[in-house]
């Protein structure tokens, strides 16, 4: 793993890389993605959603065509990655808890996700730092975070 993407920034990216860079400038940096998928949130044929998946770093990146193709989104899934220095994937939920607390990073609302067919899962989403741990069985097995927000509709891009 890069050394250089070990630092979850909530708001920021992940170590050096940062939200808001173009398509081109994460190639640059990272490589080509493993696998890409393009799809739309809803019906409408301007609101498409890049992922680009890099299998070997356990990370995941969102570009979205209403803000330019730029950088919008970061999910990591492996121990690798820290936040404030400690790492989270595969905490259980109520020592996953205990250490966002003691980190004094928000206030965190748990939702239950759980479907019909059985799968446990949990998220917990602080909002004024836009992050969410997702806990599937009982085990944090994902963290996904995005830039600032001014309002509903303004990024506060990093700088």
């Amino acid at each position: 793993m890069k050394i250089a993407l070990k630092e979850i920034k909530p708001g920021f990216g992940l170590g050096n890389l940062k939200f808001g860079m173009t398509r081109a400038e994460v190639k640059l940096m990272l490589g080509e993605p493993s696998f890409i998928d393009k799809y739309s949130h809803s019906d409408s044929s301007d609101d498409l959603t890049e992922s680009w998946e890099y299998d070997e770093l356990k990370l995941s990146l969102s570009f979205d065509e209403e803000d330019d193709w730029k950088l919008i989104m970061i999910s990591i899934y492996s121990n690798f990655y820290e936040l404030k220095g400690k790492s989270l994937i595969g905490l259980d939920s109520e020592n996953l808890q205990n250490e966002l607390e003691e980190m004094k990073f928000g206030n965190l609302t748990l939702e239950d996700c759980s479907d019909f067919d059985g799968q446990d899962q949990e998220v917990i989403e602080i909002d004024e730092k836009s992050i969410n741990f997702w806990i599937n069985d009982g085990v944090l097995d994902e963290i996904q975070w995005s830039p600032f927000f001014i309002d509903d509709d303004r990024i506060k891009w990093p700088e």
